[in-house]
Formats: structure tokens, sequence, C-alpha cells
């Protein structure tokens, strides 16, 4: 294995990261390629003397001193519209009309806007004077024949084509395009579109590199997948190498039983430089150099493709394009949560960031086959591989994602179908930001700031009570409450399946259960209730639970819930009644527990939080989603 900082210098050692050469191509097929010679203005900008506005062309001189109450004529010789090539000149006291953008006639120096005259009789009267240059734009003053305009190795962009355009070039030589070569491994893919069976997954990171790769400017191109067979693997290895400079694989990285990747990657010459790197996630990495071409072996999961792409891929990518700079940026960032690292591993934890007078980053938390943090994610925190436990407050480094998204309003908290549904209809709906991770970790978000707004049903089994004395045990200041609603829980199961009425139903019948994620209202609600069986049966909540076939297999929302009832892989589990309904499910009511959501109090005047109270308020019961129904205090705020 190699450290992170390792890698490209390593692969420079084997394959030079110089431009690949240079193209000559139009303006319009220039944007975001590198400039590969310097660019010299064929001809003076603007090409004539104009008139930046209406008015009348004048010599200075003939207007000095002149006032509203000492106004001085001038004989009008002639006028010049915009597009005129004709060429007039002027005598003293005389002037010419000119339209904007119009030649202005030599001797001319200054323009007086139109409003500041009067025309008559072939004479028009001056009320102010005018400075020499006013109102005028000198031939050649912006850019002169010969000068350079854009410098070798600048990236070409929409104004800078607008400046080439101008000044009469319409091609320009750039570094040639990386040719990159995605191959998708795997015999458990379907290609979006088809029909998924469970067990199988659909291919995303080809699609992810694809749209990277054009983005800077590569000329991307994705092969049909292959199955994990290892002449497959070669087959399409070796048609891509003849038709690109970069090949990308996914997938069979890992040496595992199915990974037949690195197989093929040792065949070819040199072969593997290689295989693992020293960061999480991301660690199967692998890369071998065949001549002068060059193959990443990418991990397949999702956050460790992405992660390496940004890495690796990409800057080798710009470097083989001539981009000057390669580097992914970071900034300082303020943990308000700790994070375990790894002796000797550099750790790279997705994470959410928030200014809130100070840059705070909040950790995502999940493995790297998680694809909702890939959308939501502002970067990665990194924790150094010397570093065992950051604390609380720690000041990290952050790797930013490149094409973060700037979202005005962040919901953190437990997720909920109802609203999910009132944000998705706002006006401002994709400038909210939703990340599901339970009604607990949702309120620890918006302790630190991070969080604007958090979703909680959290029970209070002394008192039987939701939320609000969960709440104020977490010592949760300068935040309000907004009253939500009520929603059903219950037992949800397949309808062919015998009534589930208790934990003790679900033993005995030798089910298979689906728990909820810890920090989860709904797993707060099952182990109340485990609690409560087991003390009933004089047993343990400890042996309850081990007798209790599934309960360490945790989801995170209602819907991954009904799924895997739905298709047979667990016959039971704990959600609303509206999922349970939806996936066409039995539904055996538990109780009716109250949604509320915590306001962070500077964020009660985000007009986004104002659309969210205003619709809770307006709330109908006769439109409500099945399960669901008004408390008595719906849409009434409680100030902590």
């Amino acid at each position: 294995m190699v450290s992170v900082d390792e890698v490209i210098p390593l692969i420079e050692s084997y394959r030079p990261l110089n431009p690949l050469g240079e193209v000559e191509v139009s303006l319009k097929e220039a944007i975001g390629r590198v400039l590969s010679r310097n660019i010299f203005s064929p001809s003076n900008y603007p090409p004539y003397t104009r008139a930046t506005v209406d008015g009348y062309a004048v010599i200075s001189e003939d207007l000095a001193g002149v006032y509203e109450d000492r106004p001085k004529t001038l004989k009008l010789v002639g006028k010049v519209a915009t597009g005129e090539t004709k060429l007039l000149r002027l005598e003293r006291g005389q002037c010419v009309e000119v339209s904007t953008g119009a030649v202005v006639p030599y001797p001319a120096d200054a323009v007086v806007l139109i409003e500041h005259t009067h025309a008559r009789n072939g004479e028009v009267e001056f009320y102010r004077s005018v400075a020499r240059g006013e109102n005028i734009d000198i031939a050649g003053s912006d850019i002169a024949e010969g000068e350079v305009v854009a410098w070798k190795g600048t990236i070409v962009t929409p104004l800078l084509v607008s400046v080439l355009a101008a000044v009469g070039i319409d091609k320009v030589w750039v570094y040639r395009p990386v040719r990159l070569g995605i191959i998708p491994t795997g015999n458990e893919l379907k290609t979006p579109g088809e029909k998924l069976e469970y067990g199988q997954i659909y291919d995303s990171n080809s699609t992810m590199i694809y749209a990277y790769a054009k983005s800077i400017g590569a000329e991307p191109k994705i092969y049909p997948r292959v199955h994990d067979v290892v002449e497959e693997i070669e087959e399409a290895l070796h048609k891509a190498l003849n038709e690109n400079d970069i090949v990308a694989t996914i997938g069979g990285t890992s040496a595992g039983l199915e990974d037949k990747t690195y197989r093929v990657l040792s065949r070819l010459e040199p072969g593997i430089i290689l295989h693992g790197v020293r960061e999480k996630p991301g660690r199967p990495l692998a890369v071998a150099v065949h001549g002068d071409k060059i193959v990443f072996a990418l991990p397949g999961f999702p956050l460790s493709c992405l992660l390496t792409v940004n890495l690796y891929l990409l800057p080798v990518i710009l470097k083989l394009q001539g981009t000057p700079k390669s580097e992914v940026p970071t900034i300082k960032a303020r943990i308000e949560t700790p994070i375990r690292g790894e002796p000797g591993i550099r750790v790279f934890v997705p994470a959410i960031l928030k200014h809130n007078g100070e840059m705070k980053a909040y950790p995502l938390t999940g493995h790297s086959g998680r694809v909702s943090a890939m959308s939501l994610l502002d970067g990665y925190i990194i924790v150094p591989e010397d570093t065992e436990h950051l604390p609380e407050g720690t000041e990290v480094d952050v790797l930013l994602n490149p094409f973060q998204k700037n979202y005005e309003l962040n919901i953190i908290g437990s997720h909920d179908p109802l609203l999910q549904s009132i944000v998705a209809n706002l006006p401002g709906y994709d400038k909210v930001r939703m990340v599901n991770v339970g009604s607990l970790s949702g309120l620890q978000a918006l302790k630190s700031g991070v969080a604007d707004m958090a979703g909680t049903h959290l029970l209070d089994p002394a008192t039987g009570e939701y939320n609000l004395p969960i709440i104020r045990q977490l010592d949760i200041k300068q935040a309000l409450v907004l009253i939500g609603y009520k929603r059903e829980q219950g037992f949800i199961y397949r309808k062919n399946t015998e009534l589930v009425s208790s934990f003790k139903d679900i033993v005995d019948k030798h089910l298979r259960f689906v728990n909820r994620n810890p920090g989860s209202g709904t797993r707060v609600l099952i182990d109340h209730m485990l609690e409560e069986e087991s003390r009933q049966l004089g047993i343990s909540p400890e042996e309850m639970k081990k007798r209790l076939t599934g309960y360490t297999f945790e989801v995170k929302t209602h819907e991954a819930v009904a799924y895997l009832i739905s298709r047979g892989i667990v016959d039971v589990g704990i959600g609303v009644k509206y999922i349970a309904e939806r996936y066409g499910l039995e539904f055996k009511p538990i109780t009716s527990e109250r949604y509320d959501i915590v306001i962070r109090r500077e964020a009660y005047t985000n007009k986004l939080v104002s659309q969210i109270i205003e619709k809770i308020r307006n709330l109908d019961k006769a439109t409500l989603p099945a399960g669901y129904s008004l408390d008595t205090k719906t849409g009434t705020i409680i100030e902590l």
C-alpha cells in the first residue's frame, strides 16, 4: 500500500503527466479547454472611435464654460448611425449627431448627451460643457493590435471567448483532450431502466465518472458492462486501451472471490504499479500502466469511487490536458461532534458545511456504499494518518466537493414522508437539503448549529410525552419547537402473515424482524416496547432482544422497512401507516406519536422556514395521508 500523497508522484514516475499535444478548434468547441499557445490580438479594440451614448459629437474646446444659463450654439453638419461606415469631418464650431456605437468623426473628442441639447433649423444649442474623451471609446484604447489577450495555460471560459471573438479570433490552439474509457464490471450491475432483482444494483458510477470527465473538457466513453470473468474483462480492457489515453474500470479491485480485474491488470506491461492506498474510503484502488496508457481500477462502492475520482483520476486528466492547477481545494472548519480516526490510514468523512460566524462541519455517517450522501455532501473531513480521535471543537481540513451546492436551509433529523411532501411543494424546494439521520442525531446537529430545522418524534419513557422532555434533557437552547402532527406507528407485515400485535408474537411465530437505526424515534419506541414486554414476561430486555430474530438488522427509513417486507427478505417491522398502505402491507396500530420540528432561532426568519411553518399550520385533516392526524396544538410555537 502507498499513502495518499504518493499516488500521483508514483504514476508520474512511470508515465510523465505532460500535455498530450494540441489541436486547433473553433471558439465554440474551446470552452473548458486549456490554451496551448499565447494568443495575440489581430486587431485593435475598439476598431474605431465610437460613441457610448446617443448625442452630438463635438470638439470639447468649443463648449468650454457652457452651462444652462450660458448656452452655446454649434452648426449641425451631419448624422452617423450605428453600423454606418461613412467618415465625416468636423471643423471648429460644428457638431455631428451620433447614435450609441456609431463612428465619432475626426477630430471630435467628446459626445454630449442628447438630453443636454436642443436642435432646431440646422443648429444645436448646448446647455453644458463636456470634457475631452467624455462619452467616447477611442480606437485601440482597450486592446491594441499585437497585444497578448490570453496566455498559454489559460482555461477558455465564456468570458474569454467573448474577448477573443471581439478582436476577430474564431479559432484557437488548445491542448488535446484526454480520451477516457469507462468500463463497469460486476455480475450484480444493471443499467438504469432495466428491471432490478433483489441482489442487483444499478450502475451509477459510470455516469458519475462520465459527467465529471466531461465537465473538465475530457472525452469520456462508457463501454458495455462486463461480468466478473477474466476473459471478458481482458477483452474489454484492451479494446478500451487501443481507443483511449486513460481507462477507468469500476469494481473488482479488492482481491475478493469475484474480483478478477487486478488479475487482468497484472498482465499489462509494466502492469500494476500500486494496489491499495492507505485511505478510507477508497483503499482498494489499483493503478496500472501499459505503455503510455494509464489504467485506474476504481473501487465499486459509490463514495469510494467518488473520492478516488476526485483525488487521483481528475487531477491526472487535468495534468494531461495542461491545466495549471489540478489540486482539489480544502478549507478549514470546526467539527461539532467527535470523529474517530484509524492509525496509519487517512480517513475522509463526508460532511455538510455551515457558516454560523465560523465554518462548521457535520459528518454524514455511514459506509462507502451510500449513494444519498453523494448529492448532499459539501466535502470530506480529513482525519490524518497519525490521529486516532478528533474531539468536538477540533479545527480540521475539509476537502471540498467541486460541485457542492449552495443550500439555504438544512433540515436534518427524522425521516417523515409528510414533511418531505411539504418541502417538495415549496417554491424554493431545491434550496432545501434534507438529511435523514434520525431524531437524536438531528437534534445534535441543530444544537451544533449545522441544522436549521430538525424533525423529531422521541418518546420520553418516564413521562410518556414526545419530544419536549428529550429536547430539554439535551440542553438545546436558542431554539423554537413547532408542534407538528400525529402519525400512527404500528407493526407492518405482509397480508398473508398471521396477526402480529406484540414482539412476543414475532418471537413465538419465528418471524424475521427488521429494526430501525439507533437514535431514531422509532428505535426509541421499539426499545421501550421491548422493555415493557420483557418485564411482563419476567425476562431481561437483553434476553428478549436475543430471542428476537433481526434485532441487530437495522435500516434508516420507514420506506426501507416496508420495502424489505414487501420483497420477502424480512417478515415484520415497525413504521408509519402511510408507508404500509403505500406498499400494500398489513398494519397493526401501536401508538399515535407526535412529530415536531425544532427550529434554530437564527433560522426562524428564513423565508423557507416561514413557508414550512405556514404549510403545517394550514394542513387540512381531510387531505392528510393515511395514518396522519392533527394535534390540538398543531402549528403552535414553543420557545425554549
